[in-house]
């Protein structure tokens, strides 16, 4: 079954008609019509549609499991994550359906050759990354991105050279959740905890030689959060 097909089930399922799921999603119906016939392979709206129907996202994503088990989570509860060996696949093979392209952030020097540097998204460089991941975690493809994390600040949870996964959707601040942050330039992966007065503490994993931080999110030095950190890999 395609993702077409399935998509045509769950609205068949849910009692909608298409301009009806279009409206629903934020998209026109020659749009939804197009993705039923296959014409279209946007994955953009499939975490929409599915909560929409009612339906489970990995399900419409990938046509695994069961159609109808839609927010059920791990036992660890849904604030836990799922680890899993890295599915990303780099190179110029075939997009297949059950992936999708993301963009990569990473730090790239000013122009002017000062030594400065910033923190910019793609630049032409792309991973591949799992629908169904992005489906379980209920994050939309259009906000998701990755980066590769440096350093040993986050030892033992990430390691040095990991892929990560954000959620650019999520940037306000959940206590103890790890964030990647645009810092003075630098991409840097921390726990972040909310304090009074436009505050925030950084911590990383590796307390010992990272010491925590406080920083205003007010201000031209301020960190800028990119998003919440959803998924990283892990080593063997």
């Amino acid at each position: 079954m395609t993702i077409g097909e399935r998509v045509k089930r769950a609205r068949k399922h849910a009692g909608l008609n298409q301009r009806e799921l279009a409206k629903a999603i934020g998209i026109t119906q020659p749009s939804l019509s197009e993705l039923e016939r296959g014409e279209s392979r946007s994955s953009a709206y499939l975490v929409q549609i599915a909560s929409v129907c009612g339906v489970d996202a990995s399900w419409l994503a990938t046509g695994s499991g069961e159609m109808l088990t839609f927010g059920a989570r791990s036992p660890g509860g849904p604030d836990e994550l799922e680890f899993h060996n890295t599915e990303i696949v780099e190179g110029g093979s075939p997009l297949s359906s059950d992936d999708v392209e993301l963009p990569c952030f990473r730090e790239v020097e000013f122009s002017a050759g000062d030594g400065r540097t910033q923190v910019v998204e793609n630049g032409g460089h792309t991973m591949r990354f799992p629908l169904a991941k992005l489906a379980a975690r209920s994050v939309s493809p259009e906000n998701a991105a990755c980066a590769t994390a440096t350093g040993t600040s986050m030892m033992p949870t990430i390691a040095d050279g990991s892929p990560i996964a954000i959620d650019k959707g999520t940037r306000h601040i959940i206590d103890g959740k790890i964030y990647a942050l645009d810092h003075g330039g630098m991409l840097r992966i921390k726990r972040l905890y909310k304090l009074p007065l436009g505050r925030v503490r950084l911590v990383s994993d590796n307390s010992e030689e990272y010491p925590e931080e406080i920083h205003s999110l007010m201000g031209p030095d301020a960190p800028k959060i990119i998003g919440r950190v959803f998924w990283w890999e892990v080593f063997d």
